[in-house]
């Protein structure tokens, strides 16, 4: 299921895998993926790694990944929060056909775009949560 919330370039794959104790204990971990699109769209979803991916493995795919906390699990309201940024990063995104002079990225986009996102999301991870006893955390 893909959801659009109030911003029409970014689609949000509001699916949380689920991690086992067991898994999170042998080092599975979940990101939080932005994959470019082009012309100013982008996916954001999470994803359950058992190891640390690779930077220009996922670039060949256009995918910029963010480790996130096994308590994470609000992505929608996560992307509400940074959507500013994320569109920005959306926006700067260019796909680009591989070649002898470029063999590892898929596209390009600008860096410090990025990195507002990755702050973002920290941010998100960071902020106090308030509510009941019992209610999710993320």
């Amino acid at each position: 299921m893909t959801d659009t919330i109030g911003m029409a370039n970014l689609r949000v794959d509001p699916a949380v895998p689920v991690l086992t104790s067991g898994q999170s204990l042998t080092g599975w971990r979940r990101e939080l993926c932005v994959q470019l699109l082009g012309e100013s769209e982008a996916r954001i979803y999470l994803r359950a790694v058992e190891s640390p991916s690779m930077k220009a493995d996922e670039l060949r795919q256009a995918i910029l990944f963010h480790r996130v906390g096994a308590s994470f699990a609000d992505l929608q309201g996560c992307v509400a929060a940074i959507g500013e940024p994320l569109e920005h990063l959306a926006r700067t995104a260019v796909r680009q056909k591989p070649s002898k002079d470029n063999l590892f990225a898929a596209v390009t986009y600008d860096r410090s775009a990025w990195e507002h996102v990755v702050q973002g999301i920290e941010r998100w991870q960071r902020r106090p949560i308030s509510g009941p006893p019992g209610a999710p955390t993320t």
